[in-house]
């Protein structure tokens, strides 16, 4: 008995030190009683490592191999594994067998891929050690048609339309009545209400279009295993909208002219700003899997509706290799399959200890932001920017659609309300709101509103009334919204706890990786097309999908396969659009 209560001594005290190391003064930690749940056993995390340590903790840094993603993973705690793996492997220290760089990310294994240019297209540079990474501003969310994309307060996609060059249409409403008017102003009066203002100055009454809220309810797909389930139409038919903008006021109308109610703050070009004043900046990058089978597909634009599909097997994967060795170029771990990555970095003066992050030197643009309400860019600099969050999405066997997962830096931002299943105390276990202590995005103790965006793109520039920062709060933890019945999910906001723990557990304190944690990670039922995402039903990134997660947990907010709507390679909104390599 002894014996065993020194084990579990020793254990909460190397589970203290993974977590307890950091200079935020209320770091969202993840719980370490969770019953239950995927647990992944330290033999298994050890072996995650290339050479790992009998026992925890694991080697200080040690290099991560990439998980076997052309094996079945089994549900859901398969994928949640994969999903812990694959953003250990991502940020290792880049081995010289990947030829340099300062993580694995950024070896000259992976590629950036730029924005889109004048013609609509992207390219891949290469990552190497001698050439700079390149970041920008927060890239505006894509709906399932690549158009900007923000949410209704119904959860509905809304996908912004590009207006036409060299047009001026009038900026007109319907009315109740049925009648179209044209507006003169837009005014948003102090409790956040719109007040429209016809040319006469007289306050008019919109029509609005009418949305039923989309519910994601709990259906058994197997015996003992509930999932939520979207219908398949709510993905597929995002609305189509015009933004109409009144001294910075931007409204958004279907093509009747009814005005489409948004929350507070949204916009499609959002700007997350740090409470410091600090721009987030973007990157994303693939594996060399990801940009060979792209270049196997020659020059040619890919269209929306291809039933080209991602490698998924060991053989996809092989001729993906023997594709990229006739071009000189070896592929060290191509059972990895394609894998994507988007990421959020912030200038390391912003954050109390950068060496409690993964650091990097690139280049971003600068503005003058002598002016509140309009930053114009001024040129760029190298900066030291460390990583607050991350997508790690991947094609594995039988999943053509991708799996989704997603990891924030402890010190972001705090959780709304959400339950689990403890060791202790009535069951499940709520823990509640709790926005006291210093966080990167969120004023202590503040009550919102939350996830309003006070600044966004205008061509190059960034425009707001004045522009400002971002008070962010975790709308779904764990990738889930309880929605007032904690209990339906409070299992799988279990399993993705309990796999979070079991490898923080593992690691070394003094290793950066141990301030991140997994949000979640969805797919869907045996790789069918979105319609019945599996795993976490709201997952989205509090530093990445900021604007679309909604203001709190009640809310609809939204889910990866919102936006990304098919089984085939155009679930990737960056893939159809990519030159292929020389």
């Amino acid at each position: 008995m002894k014996l065993q209560k020194a084990k579990v001594a020793l254990a909460l005290s190397v589970a203290a030190s993974v977590l307890g190391v950091t200079h935020f003064a209320n770091a969202q930690t993840v719980p370490h009683d969770a019953v239950g749940g995927c647990p992944i056993a330290p033999s298994t995390v050890a072996g995650f490592f290339q050479t790992p340590n009998p026992s925890a903790p694991q080697p200080l840094n040690g290099v991560v191999k990439a998980a076997d993603s052309t094996v079945s993973l089994a549900p859901n705690c398969g994928f949640f594994q994969w999903s812990e793996q694959m953003f250990l492997w991502m940020t290792s220290p880049a081995p010289a067998i990947y030829g340099g760089g300062s993580r694995i990310m950024f070896s000259p294994k992976f590629f950036t891929v730029t924005p889109e240019d004048s013609s609509g297209r992207r390219s891949f540079i290469q990552n190497s050690p001698g050439l700079p990474i390149r970041m920008l501003l927060r890239a505006t969310e894509l709906g399932p048609h690549g158009l900007p994309a923000l949410l209704a307060k119904s959860g509905h996609v809304i996908e912004v339309q590009k207006a036409p060059a060299l047009t001026n249409a009038p900026a007109q409403i319907r009315l109740q009545s049925g009648a179209m008017v044209r507006l003169s102003d837009v005014v948003r009066a102090p409790n956040g209400q719109l007040r429209f203002l016809d040319l006469k100055g007289k306050a008019v009454t919109p029509a609005r279009l009418n949305l039923p809220m989309i519910k994601r309810p709990m259906v058994l797909v197997a015996p003992g295993h509930a999932v939520p389930v979207v219908p398949v139409q709510a993905f597929q038919n995002a609305i189509q909208a015009r933004k109409l903008i009144f001294h910075g006021v931007p409204i958004f109308i279907d093509p009747a002219g009814n005005v489409i109610d948004t929350e507070q703050g949204q916009a499609d070009g959002g700007v997350l700003i740090s409470q410091g004043n600090s721009l987030i900046y973007y990157i994303t990058v693939v594996n060399d899997v990801f940009a060979y089978h792209r270049t196997m597909q020659g020059s040619a634009l890919i269209p929306f509706n291809t039933t080209l599909n991602f490698p998924m097997t060991a053989g996809d994967a092989s001729a993906v290799a023997a594709f990229a060795a006739m071009k000189g170029h070896t592929i060290n771990e191509p059972n990895a399959l394609a894998v994507e990555s988007k990421s959020s970095w912030i200038e390391a003066s912003a954050v109390p200890d950068p060496n409690d992050y993964v650091r990097v030197q690139a280049v971003v643009p600068t503005f003058d932001k002598s002016n509140p309400n309009l930053w114009v860019p001024n040129g760029q600099q190298t900066l030291d920017l460390v990583m607050i969050g991350m997508h790690v999405v991947g094609s594995t066997n039988g999943h053509g659609e991708m799996v989704w997962a997603t990891f924030e830096h402890q010190g972001n931002a705090p959780n709304d309300t959400y339950a689990y299943n403890s060791s202790s105390g009535p069951q499940p276990h709520v823990v509640p709101r709790n926005t006291s202590g210093s966080w990167l995005f969120t004023p202590s103790g503040s009550a919102g509103p939350f996830n309003s965006s006070n600044a966004s793109v205008s061509g190059a520039n960034i425009v707001g009334s004045p522009i400002g920062a971002t008070m962010v709060l975790r709308a779904k933890p764990w990738g889930m919204s309880d929605g007032g019945n904690p209990s339906s999910i409070a299992g799988i906001n279990t399993q993705v706890i309990s796999a979070n723990w079991s490898v923080l557990s593992q690691l070394n304190a003094a290793d950066v990786r141990s301030k991140y944690f997994m949000l979640g990670t969805t797919w869907t039922p045996f790789g069918t097309p979105p319609g019945a995402g599996v795993g976490t039903n709201h997952l989205a990134n509090a530093t990445i999908e900021t604007f679309m997660q909604g203001a709190n947990v009640s809310d609809a907010g939204s889910n990866c396969f919102s936006c990304h709507t098919t089984n085939h390679v155009a679930v990737s909104h960056i893939y159809r659009e990519l030159k292929p390599l020389p």
